[in-house]
């Protein structure tokens, strides 16, 4: 566990996270301390970053964004609109889940979410490979589960031959 005079490093992240089997990539990143970039490799690859906000020095946040595709948006304006406040109050009811946080973007139930934002913050003061792993973890399975979500109430749109999702990765800070 990290002492509140040893705060968590980009060295030290990128390390935990070739640990647990990914490729890091530092970015530069005005808005932040710093911000390490990660990607699940698959037939859906998934960008993710750990980042150092300058609000909160003694914390890193892993964060995932994801913009709908415009399949997606197309096929909800199709839906009645009963069915557009249903797929947004499920949406919130999936996501709503211990240690990761959530954004929706875009006007309730008028129209498709335009953007879902996942982040997981983890202090250090209760900052170990393990907590960070498992919070890594955490925000993995929430975009999956939104990717799935999408998939099975808008249809498979989009998706090219090597099964990649309709959702356009976004680089979200």
């Amino acid at each position: 566990m990290l002492t509140k005079t040893d705060l968590a490093t980009p060295t030290l992240i990128e390390g935990w996270l070739r640990d647990i089997a990914f490729t890091p990539i530092q970015r530069p990143d005005p808005n932040n301390n710093w911000n390490v970039e990660f990607v699940l490799s698959g037939p859906t690859p998934l960008s993710l970053r750990v980042v150092n906000t300058k609000a909160l020095p003694r914390a890193i946040t892993v964060v995932c964004g994801m913009a709908t595709a415009p399949e997606h948006a197309a096929m909800f304006t199709k839906l009645p609109e009963n069915a557009r406040k249903e797929f947004w109050q499920q949406l919130r009811a999936s996501l709503n889940r211990e240690f990761v946080e959530f954004q929706i973007q875009g006007a309730a139930f008028a129209e498709c979410p335009t953007l879902v934002q996942l982040t997981a913050t983890r202090y250090d003061d209760g900052l170990t490979l393990d907590s960070f792993a498992r919070t890594v973890a955490s925000v993995i399975k929430a975009a999956f589960d939104v990717m799935f979500f999408y998939h099975e109430r808008l249809g498979e749109v989009g998706a090219p031959a090597g099964g990649e999702f309709a959702f356009k990765k976004l680089d979200v800070q």
